[in-house]
């Protein structure tokens, strides 16, 4: 991602994005074993790290759609804290910052899509 920010600076913004946990049966998770599914679903809930389905289209539609990201490039934005529903810009980990890793990993998916 940062890779990315660094290459279509002023031309577009590079962000990256989770969800959060996501474990809805009928959801990210229909095509796991129903039982599991819901089972891993309710132990989610339960210990308090879920997200809802809502929660995830919302932070994305966000990301994607509001004015307030206008220009903003190279964040890490996830759910914090976990399973509260609240997004949250955070540095990513230290090998992520890396820049020697981030140009080898752009290099290989270049590679590795043909491009």
């Amino acid at each position: 991602m940062a890779e990315a920010a660094r290459r279509y600076k002023g031309k577009i913004t590079v962000n990256a994005f989770s969800p959060g946990l996501i474990a809805d049966p009928n959801g990210f998770f229909r095509n796991q074993s129903r039982l599991f599914a819901t089972v891993f679903n309710s132990i989610t809930k339960i210990v308090g790290v879920a997200e809802t389905n809502e929660f995830g289209g919302s932070g994305l539609a966000y990301m994607a759609a509001d004015a307030s990201m206008d220009g903003l490039t190279g964040g890490w934005y996830d759910s914090v804290p976990v399973g509260k529903h609240q997004l949250a810009k955070h540095a990513p980990s230290v090998e992520a910052q890396n820049i020697d890793e981030q140009k080898s990993l752009w290099t290989l998916s270049a590679k590795l899509v043909g491009a």
